[in-house]
């Protein structure tokens, strides 16, 4: 069973550039899923886009719950808290605001997309309440942090050991330097990574081979149990196909066997979401 770890849904086209056919609707997210044989999805929810010019999403944490709700046997969510984009990100209150948006049915986890700049947030009584709350509730945490954030991640699953962290587009570490000091952080074993967004951490066109060298640091690091497949549908649509999404990981990974490459594109996210508090609110999805 295939599993698309990192896809969002939108009712408005967020970018300047041109939308894909359909748009990102759930329609058409399910058509590319059952075109390309992939079974499950988690959408990232992203409240983003610009008021001024039409684009904004304010409520994408609603409409992405309600596609899930339409199709639960399909689609799970984590919802956007407080990313870098929010007028509340790294204020006071962060911890309440995450049980709320939490609590949607459908909803697995989070998401919390941090700014370039490291603000020593994570050092603050404030992230702590923030992430103890999301291991108490037993909640996926789909990070997407810069590079500079990585020292800070290692210190913060050190004070979170219970935490599920889930990094986006491999950690968008696009230089060899990036890359180890990812790799390092294999060593808590509740940090996973997105084999995602190839583009973000490549200097070339498609089909991104300079990035497979690092990749396979990676992946040597991780093992294929901590690594997860995702196609950035619809974003990854300016670039290339979803098909090609799926054919650029499976060749970049050709030096893991047929069952490492299934837990990469299935078994990692099914066994992530398998956790009884996570089931509790989304029902079992296997």
């Amino acid at each position: 069973m295939i599993v698309d770890a990192h896809c969002h849904l939108w009712r408005h086209w967020p970018y300047p550039s041109t939308p894909p056919a359909g748009g990102a609707s759930a329609e058409a997210l399910l058509d590319e899923l059952a075109s390309n044989g992939v079974s499950r999805a988690l959408v990232v929810a992203a409240q983003i886009g610009s008021a001024a010019e039409g684009t904004a999403n304010p409520r994408n944490n609603d409409d992405v719950a309600a596609a899930v709700a339409e199709h639960p046997d399909t689609l799970r969510m984590v919802v956007d808290v407080d990313s870098r984009w929010s007028p509340d990100y790294h204020r006071p209150g962060a911890a309440a605001r995450l049980e709320r948006e939490a609590a949607r049915p459908g909803a697995v986890g989070f998401t919390h997309y941090l700014a370039d700049e490291v603000d020593g947030w994570f050092d603050t009584p404030e992230a702590a309440a923030f992430f103890g709350a999301a291991e108490r509730l037993g909640l996926v945490a789909s990070v997407h942090a810069p590079p500079a954030w990585h020292p800070a991640l290692g210190e913060l699953a050190r004070r979170h050991p219970d935490l599920e962290l889930l990094l986006h587009h491999q950690g968008l570490a696009g230089t060899d330097d990036e890359a180890a000091v990812l790799t390092g952080l294999a060593v808590h074993p509740r940090i996973a990574v997105k084999v995602s967004g190839f583009r973000y951490v490549s200097a070339e066109s498609p089909p991104y081979r300079d990035v497979r060298p690092r990749l396979e640091r990676l992946a040597r690091a991780f093992g294929p149990g901590r690594l997860a497949w995702g196609s950035d549908w619809p974003v990854s649509t300016q670039h290339h196909s979803y098909g090609d999404a799926l054919a650029f990981a499976h060749e970049a990974l050709g030096f893991f066997d047929d069952g490492e490459r299934e837990r990469v594109f299935g078994g990692t996210m099914l066994g992530l979401l398998g956790h009884p508090a996570r089931g509790t609110t989304a029902g079992a999805w296997g």
